[in-house]
């Protein structure tokens, strides 16, 4: 398989994302993000496609503005 030239994900994007690339996005191991969804700890949305999981960028983005603390 040839690497991957893709440009990375970010915040703007309205599209599914990988565990991999939501864990980058939001700055996690996606050995985390997969604990989390396994455990149903911090309750961050995924879509189940066949065997395939995927996270919704604007879900990620919710999470986040979610955990902003301070000023």
């Amino acid at each position: 398989m040839a690497p991957s030239t893709a440009t990375p994900l970010s915040f703007t994007d309205d599209v599914l994302a990988t565990t991999e690339e939501a864990a980058t996005l939001i700055k996690i191991n996606a050995a985390t993000l997969q604990k989390w969804r396994s455990t149903g700890e911090n309750n961050i949305p995924f879509v189940k496609i066949g065997r395939s999981v995927r996270y919704r960028v604007t879900d990620l983005r919710d999470y986040v503005e979610r955990h902003v603390k301070g000023g």
